[in-house]
């Protein structure tokens, strides 16, 4: 499993596709993450658009993504949420955490 990255201008972007539910999908997300990251890049987007399900282990890589850069003076960013993810993240408060990227 393996999530695409690119990188736009100032932000590096992660696209998780499937479901943030297992260590394999956490796995994905860490190296995804740190290829971003060790390109420099203290701006991460996640785009969970295609995510429908979402557990505490994939809240706890996304956490650890969060502390990564917020430790740089970074800082980690949501495309937009729908449904059940948009729901635990509510209920989290991690909307009030983690901004939503808009473009």
């Amino acid at each position: 499993m393996e999530f695409p990255t690119e990188i736009d201008g100032d932000k590096g972007i992660i696209t998780v596709q499937g479901d943030l539910d297992s260590e394999a999908a956490g796995e994905a997300l860490r190296k995804a993450f740190n290829n971003v990251y060790d390109k420099g890049k203290r701006t991460v987007v996640l785009d969970l658009s295609d995510v429908q399900i979402i557990n505490s282990y994939g809240i706890g890589k996304v956490l650890m993504c969060y502390k990564r850069l917020k430790a740089e003076n970074g800082v980690l960013k949501v495309r937009p949420l729908s449904g059940f993810v948009k729901e635990t993240f509510e209920l989290l408060m991690l909307d009030k955490l983690l901004p939503v990227d808009e473009g």
